[in-house]
């Protein structure tokens, strides 16, 4: 009996040591064996999902580095250099002819042509509504710089040349949309993702293909590094943004020129000049402008944006090829 009350080293009794240790490792593997059973099926189910959807994902980003990188081939002028501007016009051309394969190579063995280019955004029903629509809705929340157009005479951009205008009013919004939009939103309702995941996720690409501005802003506008990245950054914020609206008009109106057409708008009006807001010799008209265009804007938004009233049933489409393919 004196044995057992012994007192190793740490002080503790040999044998209510040896007891709490048995106990304890018999509760841990206990713990541990009942946590595996009831992580088992989240985990498989996480595998699965995981394997359903990165195909989905690894195309996309595909679709976004086939439309970037070209623009590093020519990297010795600047970006509205009119040799640039025409390199990566052809380029981005380029791509969107070859941007719609993967969707093609998921659904062409079951759905028809016609499905493919609704899937697209690529169709006559209902196209007028959806362009005048979208881009009336995307004006309401410009209230405030129109009224300010009007009343300077001028956006906070001065207006390009030809060749610029061409890329930021033709080109640029539909080979971005084209890529962005129509390639890419499919995809990711294909393979699974909800309505909202693929509004919040495919921006993602289109802000990420905006990064590449980092190097025209160090390289050629000689613009400090600190600067430039809190410039990328903000730029990569409202693209962002931006590309959710976007997706939100592709996908209930089922139309890709819904997307180009508030593309082109916004590209066309700029980046709101609200800091010349409160020096402004009409500060209350423009206050009032700004403000109430984003209170329209909101109450539109829904009503003008339901599938029902754009003659869209995008989610039934892809329902419908998803089912094809099986």
């Amino acid at each position: 009996m004196a044995l057992l009350h012994m007192k190793p080293r740490n002080g503790r009794p040999r044998g209510s040591n040896w007891g709490d240790e048995l106990l304890e490792s018999g509760l841990i593997k206990g713990l541990t064996v009942v946590l595996r059973l009831l992580l088992l099926p989240l985990q498989l189910l996480g595998r699965a999902f995981l394997r359903m959807v990165q195909f989905a994902i690894l195309k996309c980003i595909a679709i976004g580095a086939a439309y970037v990188a070209p623009f590093y081939l020519r990297g010795s002028q600047a970006r509205n250099h009119p040799a640039t501007i025409k390199f990566r016009m052809a380029s981005t051309v380029a791509t969107s002819l070859l941007a719609w394969f993967p969707l093609y190579h998921q659904v062409h063995k079951t759905a028809s042509p016609k499905l493919l280019l609704t899937l697209l955004g690529l169709r006559t029903q209902g196209l007028l509504q959806a362009v005048v629509k979208s881009t009336v809705l995307t004006a309401s929340l410009f209230a405030g710089p129109l009224v300010q157009l009007l009343l300077t005479g001028k956006t906070r951009r001065e207006a390009p040349d030809p060749l610029q205008g061409l890329r930021n009013l033709l080109v640029g919004p539909f080979t971005e949309e084209f890529c962005f939009r129509a390639c890419m939103a499919p995809l990711f309702l294909l393979q699974g993702y909800s309505y909202m995941q693929t509004i919040f996720l495919t921006p993602l690409m289109f802000g990420v293909a905006h990064v590449h501005h980092l190097v025209e802003l160090v390289s050629f506008q000689r613009v400090q590094l600190t600067s430039a990245v809190a410039m990328v950054l903000f730029q990569f914020g409202y693209t962002t943004v931006f590309g959710w609206y976007a997706t939100h008009i592709f996908l209930s109106t089922g139309h890709l020129a819904g997307a180009v057409a508030v593309h082109s708008f916004c590209n066309w009006m700029g980046f709101p000049a609200i800091e010349t807001i409160m020096h402004h010799p009409r500060k209350s008209m423009l206050l009032t402008a700004y403000i109430g265009g984003i209170m329209l804007f909101s109450l539109l938004l829904k009503p003008w944006t339901s599938p029902g009233q754009n003659q869209s049933r995008y989610q039934d489409l892809v329902a419908k090829a998803r089912v094809s393919g099986r």
